[in-house]
């Protein structure tokens, strides 16, 4: 009978173990100082616009390639982290059959065409330094236990100086404090501020106020798989368009004439967000602490009236994806020596007289 009490408890303790197992987790970084990583992020933006019954596609893909690396680590587990953009490498299609534009910050400069700052050269000059800002560049952060920016260091301010702001992009400016801070974070992945169990939820909210149509960001982010190697956390989530959204920060220097500023002003008034919908999936490592793959996919449905013009609506997609690379994969490809065409043989003479 002794036996048979005793081969109960050893029976159930077997069964709950795994319950055990699957408690709450408490998710910290858990990278040293001196190691480093090389990611690769691809971010693939499109547009389509309607005017009037009018259809316009535009695009772009940028893929910046990133070292990061783990400089110090302090008795609380913040860390001052650096961060190289090492290279970027861009395309965008442009609209109204103007055909695409590729960039490459490792290719060799081309020479600037003058111009009076208003023509297509200009716009074209000011695209392509957008989409390559701060490539070549490196700057530091503190980064807390759960992998979030505390604070940019002075070279990152420096850098965002120095960039001016790097021109437009498509989805706001190319660089700002929030880019950074954003950037620096994706290397460790999705973190709860409190432990949780496989299956639990949290949820976290960012304004992005950079750009042109400024967004309220809600995500609902699930703990899907976690063992002592890695953890795996999904994404969904929302976009919204804040009750009271805020002027652009450069909103005093939209080109063009007051006519046009204003016009755009009203326009950003007039705005209306649906089907603002947000989809994800981060995975990392427990064991060096940095990010092994992430995908983040965001879409909405954008009104707005354009004054005279009539009304305009428009779909945007963004697909963003980080993945492990190497230092190998992000250098630039060394172009194959051309091979000299064959040249055709001489006719013979012969031998004879």
């Amino acid at each position: 009978m002794n036996h048979q009490k005793l081969l109960s408890l050893v029976t159930a303790l077997a069964l709950c173990a795994p319950g055990f197992a699957q408690g709450e987790i408490d998710l910290k970084v858990t990278t040293k100082k001196g190691a480093s990583v090389w990611l690769v992020e691809e971010t693939n933006s499109s547009q389509v616009i309607d005017m009037q019954g009018q259809e316009m596609e535009t695009g772009q893909t940028i893929t910046k390639y990133l070292q990061f690396t783990v400089k110090d680590v302090d008795d609380k587990g913040v860390m001052t982290v650096e961060t190289k953009i090492v290279r970027v490498v861009g395309s965008m299609a442009l609209p109204m059959g103007m055909g695409d534009m590729e960039v490459d910050s490792a290719a060799p400069a081309e020479e600037e065409e003058e111009e009076d700052g208003m023509g297509m050269g200009a716009m074209m000059g000011g695209m392509k330094k957008a989409m390559t800002a701060g490539a070549g560049k490196a700057f530091t952060a503190k980064v807390d236990a759960k992998g979030k920016v505390v604070e940019l260091m002075d070279d990152a301010k420096e850098l965002l100086k120095d960039s001016g702001g790097g021109g437009r992009m498509m989805g706001g400016a190319a660089m700002s404090e929030e880019s950074l801070k954003e950037l620096v974070s994706s290397a460790f992945g999705e973190l709860p501020a409190k432990p949780v169990a496989v299956g639990g939820k949290w949820e976290r909210s960012d304004q992005d106020s950079g750009g042109r149509m400024p967004s309220n960001n809600k995500f609902d982010l699930t703990l899907a798989k976690a063992d002592a190697e890695s953890f795996e956390v999904t994404i969904a989530g929302t976009v919204e368009k804040p009750a009271a959204p805020a002027a652009p920060a450069d909103a005093d220097k939209i080109e063009g004439d007051d006519e046009q500023a204003e016009m755009q002003r009203e326009m950003m008034k007039s705005m209306q967000m649906k089907n603002g919908k947000i989809a994800g999936l981060c995975k990392a490592s427990r064991t060096d602490g940095f990010v092994t793959e992430a995908n983040l996919t965001i879409s909405m449905d954008v009104e707005m009236s354009a004054g005279q013009m009539g009304d305009m609506a428009m779909s945007i997609k963004i697909v963003k994806s980080m993945k492990r690379t190497t230092e190998a994969a992000a250098a630039p490809k060394k172009a194959e020596p051309k091979k000299d065409e064959a040249k055709p043989a001489a006719p013979t003479t012969g031998g004879g007289k």
